[in-house]
């Protein structure tokens, strides 16, 4: 039996446990050990965690004896027991201490309700290449991040994947989609994996295996751009101060995307200027050209990871989730000269 369970893979424990509970299974199992009585190993564990302490909304550790403590049947009567675990999990790192929330729990119950609606209404057909970049990605990060107790990061990962799904995938997606979602909310990813038809049980499952092949840095690049867009627009509302009744987006002229795909790649060649001039160069624009070039050598980052198409990018923008109209303009078309200072991956922003 010794050789069977020990050393323990993994030892999960409040701090406190240094002077009780670890220091004495150390001295017993060394002591055993020199007797010759269990198997030469040192440490009766081999990794240690601990984990973080909750604390009551008045800021003082839950405990029985002060009577602070929220009981989980009350909070499974009113959410249900897996948004009290999503809630906990996903608040903060778990080596981390936390304070309860009912504000916090509330957001977790409301996305769970999404989740739960979705599977009602969603069409199962074909999931689009954008849909298995996402999920492919998500799978591999999400078992990384499981092994290294990054609960939280993983269900931020998680809840992106799940507002990328479109209104009809696959069905191996949704089962793919509930798999890793199922060590933190057992009971309705059990409930909703019958539903979708599938027996035995969702927990005798194999975890799912990303499919590297399938994971196209173009889509992630898209999510992360209409974050950005939004965080800009965002920006320059609370810099002007002004409560735009519509925001204009203007869109790069089709030049600059093919000028900035032929900019990166003689950037992976070399940094010399006169080099990689003449590669971009069009006389057309020839002075914007050298301006930007000369700017994208002193800083990369203003380069976009990937460069989409005018269309793409289009495309991509034309449903931000903003409270305000937003038009998009294409900079060929404009009239504003605000429009004359977008490039591919910043479009530019004209508050109305």
């Amino acid at each position: 039996k010794v050789k069977y369970w020990l050393p323990v893979a993994q030892y999960i424990g409040g701090a406190e446990h240094a002077c009780m509970h670890l220091i004495y299974a150390r001295f017993f199992t060394k002591a055993l050990r020199d007797l010759n009585l269990i198997p030469k190993f040192d440490e009766p564990f081999t990794k240690l965690f601990n984990q973080g302490i909750l604390h009551a909304q008045d800021g003082n550790k839950m405990s029985k004896s002060v009577g602070n403590i929220v009981e989980p049947e009350t909070i499974s009567k009113k959410y249900g027991i897996d948004t009290a675990r999503f809630f906990l999990v996903s608040v903060v790192s778990p080596d981390k201490d936390m304070n309860w929330s009912e504000q916090g729990i509330e957001g977790s119950y409301r996305f769970l309700n999404k989740v739960y609606n979705y599977f009602k209404s969603v069409k199962i057909g074909k999931s689009s290449k954008r849909v298995e970049s996402k999920l492919n990605q998500t799978i591999d990060e999400v078992t990384k991040l499981i092994s290294t107790f990054d609960y939280n990061i993983a269900l931020i990962k998680i809840r992106e994947l799940f507002e990328s799904l479109e209104p009809e995938v696959n069905k191996r997606t949704l089962e793919d989609f509930l798999k890793i979602l199922h060590p933190f909310c057992p009971h309705i990813t059990e409930e909703l994996w019958t539903k979708l038809g599938n027996k035995p049980f969702i927990t005798l499952q194999q975890w799912p295996k990303a499919d590297l092949k399938k994971i196209d840095p173009k889509y992630n690049f898209m999510d992360k751009l209409k974050f950005q867009i939004n965080k800009d627009i965002e920006q320059v509302i609370k810099l002007t101060n002004i409560k735009p009744k519509q925001v204009k987006l203007f869109i790069a002229e089709p030049w600059k995307y093919s000028f900035f795909k032929k900019l990166k790649s003689e950037l992976e060649k070399t940094s010399n200027l006169k080099e990689i001039l003449p590669k971009v160069l069009d006389q057309k624009h020839n002075p914007e050209i050298v301006k930007i070039t000369q700017s994208s050598l002193k800083d990369r980052s203003k380069l976009p990871e990937v460069v989409l198409s005018q269309e793409e990018e289009k495309k991509l923008i034309q449903d931000l989730g903003l409270p305000y109209k937003i038009i998009i303009i294409l900079e060929q078309q404009a009239q504003e000269q605000k429009a004359k200072q977008a490039l591919p991956g910043k479009p530019a922003i004209l508050l109305e």
